[in-house]
């Protein structure tokens, strides 16, 4: 079998990794599990990018699969227990293979999986500081995209299909429609705020140029996301992240008060009264400002569920 595969005794990924769960996991049932799970990575390692052994998949490769398993989370295309059991088994797996943690990623930190209770304790914003230091490591499109997301809430995808030059022209009415890359194809409107929010707008106009988006005319989406979430993971961006931003600032903005990783406080009860406290409002009041406010930044995120602002909000 030569050395192939780390010497697992198999040419095929998806037998390798098999038997590699075998030399970890003593449950017979749990490794047949855990080997499906493995070969749904490995078609998405094969097709993705093209990747036919194992010592060819990197970090970088395991935080776009990551990245990739969050987005199914965020679009109610996964559950959330189900990305992060995918995750492990493809860390067990590497582990096992290369007897060293090098190709590992956390599901949370790394990945933007929300935690298991699906209530976030770890504020997953990205800093002013950090944003710029993204923002100077990287090309123009991608920088003008990385502020699209971050001040209109976008996710990659709909930041990529974005007409900045029709989104420019729609600004002055208050808001921009987003319309494609979307969730199952739906469009939403996003308001247009402030200042800043105009001149992201103006410069990925001019970036865009003649284009259709900011995708460039000469590239298919599939090849640039490809492109992009190289470029992210060799330098530790996290487009994700930049949503949690967004969704925020958008909560201190209509609440009047930081949502509840920002404060530092509880979910629940101890942060509704401590909004109430804050606001001097009564609990009830807090309560329902919280809620109402919820349902409408996750509409403007592109959801109809106000559950899914745990992940952003604690």
């Amino acid at each position: 079998m030569g050395t192939r595969n780390y010497s697992l005794g198999s040419r095929d990924m998806k037998i390798a990794g098999y038997l590699a769960l075998k030399r970890c996991v003593e449950s017979e049932s749990s490794i047949a599990t855990m080997a499906s799970k493995w070969n749904t990575f490995v078609d998405y390692i094969r097709e993705e990018h093209g990747i036919r052994r194992l010592e060819h998949i990197t970090q970088e490769l395991l935080l776009m699969y990551g990245t990739s398993l969050a987005e199914k989370v965020e679009d109610d295309s996964s559950a959330l227990s189900t990305a992060h059991d995918y995750l492990s088994v493809v860390n067990t797996v590497m582990a096992e293979a290369r007897k060293d943690n090098l190709v590992w990623a956390s599901a949370v930190h790394d990945c933007g999986i929300p935690r298991r209770s699906g209530i976030a304790t770890e504020n997953l914003a990205v800093s002013e500081e950090d944003h710029l230091a993204w923002l100077t490591s990287v090309d123009p499109r991608l920088a003008v995209m990385m502020n699209t997301e971050r001040h209109f809430g976008l996710r990659f995808e709909e930041s990529a299909k974005l007409d900045a030059g029709i989104a420019l022209k729609k600004s002055s009415s208050g808001w921009i429609d987003i319309r494609y890359g979307t969730k199952g194809g739906q469009k939403r409107r996003v308001p247009v705020l402030t200042e800043e929010q105009q001149e992201v707008l103006e410069q990925a106009a001019k970036i865009q140029g003649k284009d259709l988006s900011l995708i460039p005319s000469c590239m298919s989406y599939a090849k640039f996301r490809r492109m992009c979430y190289r470029i992210a993971a060799k330098l530790g961006i996290r487009f994700h992240r930049e949503r949690h931003t967004y969704a925020q600032v958008r909560y201190k903005t209509v609440v009047g008060a930081d949502c509840p990783v920002v404060a530092q406080i509880k979910h629940g009860r101890p942060h509704i009264a401590w909004l109430a406290e804050t606001l001097g409002i009564s609990y009830e009041v807090a309560r329902k400002l919280d809620a109402e406010s919820r349902l409408s930044i996750a509409e403007e995120l592109g959801h109809h569920r106000k559950v899914i602002t745990n992940a952003y909000f604690g």
